[in-house]
């Protein structure tokens, strides 16, 4: 029988709280708070199919207020769903089926809603030459941006189907 090296569980919890703080710091160079990016990135290396505030808590060694506060970020921008198991009073949470597909959609949408705006500031008697010449700027990359992210997530999801729940 071979001898179990008893630092390899530790190296393991290690190299997935390093891929976690990693993890971490790109999502807050994409304006989100770090914490947010941690509890994402703990549940996709998580084998578990959902975990309580409470466990989240104990992980990754952050307070109850954090990672409420933080949960409840990740629902709304469509990472994170919160899931009610019958005979238990804590919610558990998990990752969307493919969360990154629904963040760029709502991300489109927001694409869509801003070029709206924008054709709305620009009929505003208000607005001088200059800054019509920055909204109509502004409006066409959005508009490019709506159109390229659609096709290119459809072409996407085409080549990869969303797995089933």
């Amino acid at each position: 029988m071979p001898e179990t090296d008893p630092d390899s569980s530790a190296n393991l919890q290690a190299s997935v709280a390093e891929a976690i703080e990693s993890f971490s710091l790109v999502f807050e160079q994409f304006g989100f708070p770090r914490m947010g990016g941690r509890i994402f990135a703990y549940l996709i290396l998580s084998d578990e199919p959902y975990v309580t505030q409470s466990e989240l808590t104990e992980a990754l060694q952050a307070s109850t207020g954090s990672i409420s506060t933080m949960v409840r970020m990740l629902e709304q921008i469509g990472f994170l769903e919160r899931v009610s198991l019958p005979g238990h009073r804590r919610d558990r949470f998990r990752l969307r089926t493919d969360p990154l597909v629904e963040m760029t959609r709502r991300r489109i949408e927001g694409a869509i809603n801003v070029v709206d705006i924008l054709n709305r500031a620009k009929v505003k008697k208000e607005v001088g030459p200059i800054a019509t010449a920055r909204l109509e700027r502004a409006e066409s990359f959005y508009r490019y941006f709506h159109v390229e992210m659609e096709l290119a997530l459809v072409r996407w999801l085409e080549a990869n189907p969303l797995p089933a729940d």
